[in-house]
């Protein structure tokens, strides 16, 4: 598994991340590009990377076909958006049996989510005041995407005895005995 430092893909390249936002979350968004970009991540941005002439819609439909998966910042202002909705619509299209294998959302906003996204697990940086904090949830989300599982890179440590959890919990799992 790559270091903190280091975020690449299943192949060991440098993964191609489209940012989806919207401009009232264009502080977040260049946070958020500027961490991945620093990880080693390539990033599509739209306030870094349309220039005069560019075509908006063709940008936005490559960036999303292209990358290996997008990043969808949300907000109230997010959720209301036509074209973030398009975007995140897109990725989960290219992937509809897996749509947190090509979608990545981080909540930066205390908002709502409603259907398709409110079963996709987010990266939560609400109330999150600690820039360190909220650089290793979000690489730490965006390494387990691109790697397929969020297994620790260290083995964890044997339960001590009695920390069994509650009886009624217990007696939900299915039962697993040895020989």
């Amino acid at each position: 598994m790559p270091d903190r430092d280091t975020l690449i893909d299943a192949d060991g390249q440098r993964p191609l991340l489209f940012v989806s936002y919207t401009p009232a979350d264009e502080g977040w968004a260049s946070w958020i590009a500027w961490e991945l970009e620093s990880s080693g991540c390539r990033v599509v941005l739209q306030a870094w990377d349309f220039v005069p002439g560019t075509n908006f819609v063709d940008f936005m439909d490559r960036g999303v076909a292209d990358a290996s998966a997008v990043v969808a910042v949300l907000s109230r202002a997010y959720l209301t958006s036509r074209f973030g909705r398009w975007e995140w619509q897109t990725a989960i299209l290219a992937s509809p049996d897996d749509p947190e294998a090509k979608l990545i959302t981080v909540r930066v906003e205390d908002c709502p989510l409603e259907g398709l996204l409110s079963a996709i697990t987010y990266v939560d940086l609400v109330g999150v005041d600690d820039e360190r904090l909220a650089s290793d949830l979000l690489l730490s989300r965006v390494r387990h995407t691109l790697a397929g599982r969020a297994k620790p890179g260290t083995r964890p440590a044997f339960p001590p005895a009695g920390t069994a959890p509650p009886a009624e919990a217990a007696a939900e799992l299915p039962a697993v005995t040895a020989g």
